[in-house]
């Protein structure tokens, strides 16, 4: 047989065997129709060992062995052989390298080039070489003028300390950009990643998730549909379903950020935090790492733990501390206690707090508050001080009605029960100009005591009481509460009772001491001892004046029916006396110390404030 026809008959078979091993490919490259007559890209070679041309077939065939180089456009190809077919397809195979650039190369074992579609299909242990950045897989389609190779059975690029392995892969090398696909996993000595894709910038060293991701750090797992790490900064933001989970802590948001560096991380919209007790939600979070400070914002923030609730526009928490601050109006409950205010701080390990703006504190066990400007509360000796540019308010219930006090200051603590050593009471002093309302008492004082134990009020400084038309003073009263209902008023020093009548007529009642007892919030009886004395209008059977009474002895009792005296009784020596009304001068019928106060009587709880 001549030499020709054997090579021809070689030839036919290795175009044979190269078809059949192409059809056998995931992704067949199959050739293009001819170029335009305008495609100037030609295959040249540019070094040859030894070459045999064979110009007597269909096709010119060029066989170059003992090495080479060839060159289409700006891109060598080096081999220890290859076979060229017409002027359109390369076979090469032996230490095969494609050379683009100073950057970038690509080893492989066997090359298949296609002039029309400007691919080169490489077999065998590939690796493609860009920087710091190496691709590893068994077959790559590569294409030279747009500078891209595709692989699908399977890759892993390395970039330092970063290894990438998926299934799928497309790799930019103008813009040293790797789009992963297909059971994706990232191994990294900060953290692994399992994803169904993802794509990594070499230059941006940034990781972007495109999709279902799971990353795995030394300390949590942190779930997202997109985001992107950053490797040189060792920033990340995980958005679409951002979810974290580690160290008995959960937290989910719309978008989470992390910096590495700073130890900072930002969660946005829908944020959920859950730790042990703790509870968060909120529409933003930043948290430090370093400090344990956080800060929540929301419409209205929420914060909850094993004893607290708090509500806030912004809240600030450190764990470290177990600091809590409100930046807007808030509300914290604690056990029993609900406090409202325009800002607070309050820190869990010594149990301090300070509030301030339009503060508003309630204990709704005891049915006590305040409201005020600022104040002051330690939590482990339940010490309140209240105070402010505004008067500070305290109310409770009484009577199934409400009792407000306001002063100056309001200053709460517990005592030790000088009674029971094991228990406690609590005491609640009002100082400075001191003002009562109740809607069937009022008072004024200079400063107020009221012992929570024996429901026990102690008025100071110049007090004056009024119910209904009766006005009490001494230089001290005491007023104790029973059933939450007034039960007596104790007037020591300087006692004296005023009930007005009519115009200039005045009862009056006086002593050392008074003793007014209660039924129904009505007088029921009186006891007045020590150098008594009484100016009392006397009236018949139509209730008109027939004239005026007047008494000193040592002790009197009265007893009252529709608050009036009914019954009224003397001990020891007395010296009475019976004016008729015509003969009485009103306006002088004055015992010693009387003052008719009711000008600068309180008539609702705004006279208590202004």
């Amino acid at each position: 047989m001549k030499p020709g026809v054997v090579r021809r008959a070689f030839v036919s078979c290795l175009m044979v065997l190269i078809s059949t091993y192409l059809a056998g490919q995931v992704k067949p490259i199959m050739p293009s129709p001819a170029n335009d007559a305008g495609d100037t890209t030609s295959i040249i070679i540019d070094h040859f060992g030894k070459l045999i041309e064979d110009k007597e077939g269909i096709e010119a065939i060029k066989w170059i062995s003992q090495g080479l180089q060839l060159r289409v456009d700006s891109t060598f190809i080096y081999a220890d052989s290859a076979v060229i077919f017409g002027e359109n397809r390369v076979y090469a195979y032996g230490n095969v390298v494609i050379q683009q650039g100073d950057s970038l190369n690509v080893f492989t074992d066997t090359l298949y080039y296609f002039k029309d579609t400007d691919e080169a299909v490489l077999i065998g242990d590939v690796v493609l070489d860009q920087g710091s950045k190496q691709l590893w897989t068994r077959n790559l389609t590569y294409h030279l003028g747009e500078r891209y190779g595709e692989y699908s059975l399977g890759g892993v690029m390395i970039d330092k300390d970063l290894q990438v392995s998926s299934r799928q892969g497309i790799y930019y090398a103008d813009r040293e950009e790797v789009v992963f696909k297909d059971s994706v996993v990232v191994l990294h000595p900060e953290f692994n990643l399992a994803a169904d894709s993802m794509r990594y910038s070499g230059p941006l060293s940034t990781v972007f998730f495109t999709g279902p991701t799971n990353i795995y750090t030394p300390t949590a797992k942190i779930y997202c549909e997109s985001g992107f790490y950053n490797l040189e900064n060792e920033t990340a933001e995980f958005n679409k379903n951002a979810q974290y989970a580690g160290d008995q802590k959960k937290a989910t948001a719309d978008t989470i950020r992390y910096a590495s560096g700073a130890g900072e991380v930002l969660m946005l919209g829908n944020v959920n935090v859950v730790e042990n007790d703790r509870h968060i939600d909120g529409t933003s979070l930043r948290y430090l790492e370093k400090t344990g400070e956080t800060w929540i914002k929301g419409g209205p923030a929420k914060y909850t733990d094993s004893t607290r609730k708090i509500n806030s526009p912004e809240i600030f928490y450190n764990e470290k501390t177990n600091q809590v601050s409100t930046i807007g109006r808030g509300e914290i409950r604690d056990g029993s206690m609900i406090l409202e205010s325009e800002h607070s701080t309050f820190d869990q390990a010594t149990g301090i707090g300070t509030f301030s703006g339009d503060v508003i504190w309630r204990d709704t066990v005891r049915n006590v508050g305040i409201i005020t400007d600022t104040m002051h509360m330690s939590q482990q000796t339940e010490y309140v001080l209240a105070y402010g540019q505004k008067r500070a308010l305290f109310f409770t219930i009484v009577d199934a009605d409400t009792l407000y006090i306001a002063a100056d200051t309001l200053n709460m603590q517990n005592q030790v029960d000088s009674m029971d050593m094991a228990d406690t009471v609590r005491l609640i002093t009002a100082y400075h100009d001191v003002r009562l309302f109740k809607s069937d008492m009022q008072g004024l004082a200079d400063s107020l005591v009221f012992n929570d134990a024996d429901s026990l009020f102690s008025f100071f400084g110049d007090p004056v009481l009024w119910s209904d038309t009766t006005q009490f003073s001494a230089d001290s009263i005491t007023m104790s509460i029973r059933n939450n209902q007034i039960n007596d008023i104790m007037l020591t020093q300087k006692a004296i009772i005023i009930s007005e009548l009519y115009g200039t007529y005045y009862d009056q009642i006086k002593g050392k001491e008074i003793l007014a007892r209660f039924d129904s919030n009505a007088i029921k009886d009186m006891w007045v001892t020590g150098n008594a004395e009484s100016v009392y209008y006397t009236r018949d059977d139509q209730n008109a004046f027939i004239g005026v009474n007047k008494t000193i002895c040592s002790k009197m009792y009265f007893t009252f029916l529709h608050g009036q005296i009914d019954v009224l009784k003397y001990f020891g020596e007395n010296s009475s006396s019976m004016m008729p009304m015509g003969e009485a001068k009103h306006d002088t019928l004055r015992l010693e110390g009387f003052r008719w106060r009711a000008p600068t009587r309180p008539h609702s709880v705004k006279d208590l404030l202004e």
